[in-house]
């Protein structure tokens, strides 16, 4: 019973999970920091509300079980095992509908706050060619980047396997040449297929063919 007291004093009845999507709702950034502490939290909150569930259920088989043998000694059918949802106390079911509510709403909060962060970093893939940005990076978990090096292997050779730019013009130009201006240092010498080699020093505005700078451009470069 004294863990029982303790493991109910601990549990926000859903608010947890809740609290994921806030904190993906407030974020004014590309995405807020992962949260390690409340992914765990609302699990461990998961598993207190299957505990829960679970001594309900097991209180309900004790009962059914002990009326059963009071049956059989009377003579009566006792031949049926188990608690089904009749044997089930009126007073346990509130509370067994309670928990399964509690675990149902943290798990679909769970699912949303890994598919919002999920669909960002694919986004987030196809804005800046595989680049993934220094100040994304701190922002992730480690199962996030690994899902955003897999996903760009995966967009990677299948764009080799057509033999196709997939990050090239991904809106219809309308002109094949563009004019940008060099905003970041060291990028060096670029080649195109009209002229051998072009400096782009910082400062430095050219006119270029669109498909050879666009991915500076995503990455801000340009």
């Amino acid at each position: 019973w004294e863990n029982t007291r303790r493991r109910r004093k601990t549990m926000t009845y859903g608010k947890r999970g809740i609290e994921l999507l806030l904190d993906l709702k407030r974020s004014c950034d590309f995405l807020p920091p992962y949260s390690d502490e409340g992914v765990r939290s609302t699990l461990q909150e998961i598993g207190l509300h299957y505990d829960e569930l679970t001594d309900h259920v097991n209180a309900a088989s004790s009962a059914s079980a002990s009326r059963r043998r009071r049956q059989q000694k009377d003579g009566g059918d006792g031949g049926k095992t188990g608690a089904s949802a009749d044997e089930v106390p009126s007073e346990s079911r509130p509370a067994l509908i309670l928990h399964d509510a509690c675990i149902r709403r943290n798990k679909r909060c769970l699912l949303a706050y890994h598919s919002h962060r999920a669909d960002k970093l694919r986004s987030l893939r196809w804005e800046t060619s595989a680049a993934l940005p220094s100040h994304v990076r701190p922002l992730l978990s480690e199962a996030e980047l690994d899902f955003f090096a897999e996903y760009d292997r995966l967009v990677s050779r299948y764009g080799a396997a057509v033999d196709l730019d997939l990050g090239a013009d991904r809106n219809p130009p309308e002109e094949e040449r563009v004019t940008v201006r060099v905003v970041r240092e060291g990028l060096g010498r670029i080649a195109t297929d009209y002229v051998d080699g072009v400096e782009l020093d910082l400062g430095t505005v050219h006119h270029l063919p669109r498909g050879d700078v666009e991915h500076l451009v995503r990455v801000g470069a340009l």
